[in-house]
């Protein structure tokens, strides 16, 4: 009959004891601690419990029994040593130890870690609460208790309980070595959490589960990205692999209007790969992507300013980029995401073959992008990233700022000038007022108080002045133009053409054909005016009548000519004079403009 071995009684309660630690706030420091039974007693005495290293390993007793909330007592008190940086050599070692282990065993009193084993019972002798440091001085000062040498001595029999002090590190072990302070800051933190979610009646699970790599990214940019940690923290993250595979997300999407992103766990990204797609997404928020669009195509516009993104984050090194690809070409590195824009516009299929964060064909810009839940959001993000801004003004240490996203971040909060202040300016630029003269060639006036002063009057400008002040208008008179907009854009041009005394506007009206309306006075502009047209959209015909016209030197040579359309016209248009445009809100030519565009709203 073969014996039965005998069970590892002290072995099997070390570990519940562990258990209990890794159960506890300590959680993040036990973690990354090694722990290891010193069957040599090499830094535990036959006589001692345990001792703990600056390296982060506490070595047991390999036969020593004791209740498991006793072992987790004791190793609490190790960890907190370690937390709160008292493993290292002050002398004399016995007095700064014995002070390290009293402000160590209160803390885990407090926080009801365990119970000391019954032969490590003391009664609680009057000391500074200061800390170590307090407690250390005065006991050199004062002298200490013989009781408490006598615990300490029943403790740690005689050896150091700071162990391995004089271990020698590389420079490379120092630098990954864990800062034991930070990782008992994050239990204390979770702790705190956790009773606020007691205290609000939420239902917390009886272990601390640990982080995730995308929980841990948006962590880190809180921490360590000051330009990117108000929006980090206003965004909640989706990790839930059905759904991200229902709404087909490759690896990462943002809801700007829910305030979420979604990151596929499935992906297997690296916690610097999360790091990274995290600020992608936070950047897309920040900058109003969505709602700078402007009736571009959205595909298309997602994956331009993902290049403009994704070269800024390479540039400022936050995190690494994802090893399954990425949208990235030097080339763009000095372009706005209008320019890359129009450049994948010249190549529509083959840009179209693109992939984006979300998966190919798909952008990972989703949610609804109107209403007033999402225009809050967006705007909330835009004070976010400018107030992240200006905190990285003032920790300049924090790393560089890409010139274009700095300048991005600070126009987006700049007030928008409105339309009609921005045509203000256009006719200003072309219809200066005109000059002012006084001459004594007419009959002069006098004052009462002067009469025998004459005075000179003011000329009006000549007639060929005058009939200098002119510009030309093309007005898409097509079907799909509103009659909102016809107005809104006729009453502002005569009402800025009175203001600067345009002589007249040139009206061509254009729908498949264009209509020469002739020379028409500003004022008719404001009352009831018949339009001609209604059918389809060609603007061409209208500049090339404009162009015949200032061939005969029956209209300017070089212009000006306003077009007014709603961009719903033919993909190339031809004008070799002075030009502008006037579009409503949204809406977008579909090729690309050289002369100024307003936008209706």
């Amino acid at each position: 009959m073969s014996r039965k071995s005998p069970q590892d009684v002290a072995g099997q309660a070390r570990e519940a004891g562990q258990k209990a630690v890794w159960a506890s706030l300590l959680f993040p420091i036990a973690h990354k601690i090694h722990f290891s039974v010193d069957t040599h007693h090499q830094y535990v005495p036959p006589k001692a419990w345990l001792a703990v290293s600056a390296a982060g390993v506490v070595w047991l007793h390999p036969k020593r029994r004791a209740e498991p909330q006793a072992w987790a007592r004791l190793m609490a008190i190790a960890l907190v040593c370690l937390g709160f940086g008292l493993v290292r050599r002050q002398q004399p070692q016995d007095l700064w130890e014995l002070a390290s282990l009293l402000v160590a065993d209160r803390f885990c009193d407090e926080l009801k870690l365990g119970q000391l084993p019954e032969e490590l019972q003391y009664s609680l002798a009057h000391y500074p609460s200061g800390g170590a440091e307090g407690l250390f001085r005065q006991f050199c000062v004062e002298g200490c208790d013989p009781a408490l040498r006598n615990w300490k001595s029943l403790l740690c029999a005689g050896a150091d309980f700071f162990c391995n002090l004089e271990e020698n590190l590389s420079p490379l072990q120092k630098q990954n070595r864990p800062k034991w302070g930070e990782l008992l800051a994050e239990g204390i933190a979770r702790g705190v959490g956790q009773a606020l979610e007691v205290a609000s009646g939420s239902s917390v699970s009886s272990s601390v589960k640990p982080l995730t790599r995308a929980l841990r990214a948006r962590k880190c940019l809180i921490d360590h990205y000051p330009l990117l940690g108000a929006l980090a923290a206003s965004f909640d993250i989706e990790e839930d692999i059905q759904l991200c595979q229902q709404y087909d997300i490759r690896v990462a999407a943002i809801d700007v209007g829910a305030r979420r992103i979604w990151m596929n766990p499935s992906a297997g990204l690296s916690e610097q790969e999360c790091l990274f797609v995290f600020a992608h997404e936070l950047l897309h928020a920040g900058l109003n992507h969505a709602s700078r669009r402007r009736g571009r195509d959205p595909l298309l516009w997602n994956i331009a300013c993902d290049f403009i993104i994704n070269g800024w984050l390479i540039e400022m090194g936050v995190g690494s980029p994802p090893g399954i690809g990425l949208l990235h070409d030097p080339a763009f590195s000095s372009h706005s995401a209008e320019e890359v824009y129009d450049s994948l516009a010249q190549d529509i299929r083959r840009a179209r073959k693109l992939a984006t964060l979300r998966g190919p064909g798909a952008q990972d810009l989703i949610g609804e992008e109107e209403g007033k839940l999402f225009t809050d959001a967006e705007a909330y993000c835009r004070r976010a990233l400018a107030q992240g801004l200006d905190r990285y003004t003032f920790n300049s240490n924090r790393g560089l700022i890409p010139a274009g996203l700095i300048e991005e971040i600070r126009s987006l909060n700049q007030p928008p000038i409105p339309w009609d202040v921005k045509l203000a300016e256009w006719f200003d630029e072309h219809f200066p007022p005109p000059e002012l003269r006084r001459s004594y060639a007419r009959p002069s006036r006098r004052q009462a108080a002067t009469p025998d002063y004459p005075r000179p009057s003011i000329v009006k400008p000549t007639e060929e002045e005058r009939k200098s002040r002119v510009f030309g208008v093309v007005l898409d008179t097509s079907g799909s133009m509103q009659p909102q907009l016809l107005g809104k854009a006729l009453g502002a041009i005569a009402s800025y053409s009175l203001a600067r005394d345009v002589m007249a506007v040139r009206l061509i009206c254009c729908d498949a054909q264009a209509y020469d309306s002739g020379w028409v006075e500003p004022e008719r502009l404001l009352d009831r005016f018949s339009l001609r047209g209604r059918g389809g959209t060609v603007l061409q015909p209208g500049v090339d009548q404009l162009q015949a016209l200032s061939f005969k030197a029956e209209f300017p040579r070089k212009g000006p000519v306003l077009i007014i359309t709603d961009a719903d016209c033919e993909d190339q248009l031809n004008i070799a004079m002075d030009h502008a445009f006037l579009l409503p809100e949204g809406r977008r030519l579909p090729f690309r403009a050289q002369g100024e565009i307003f936008f209706i709203k």
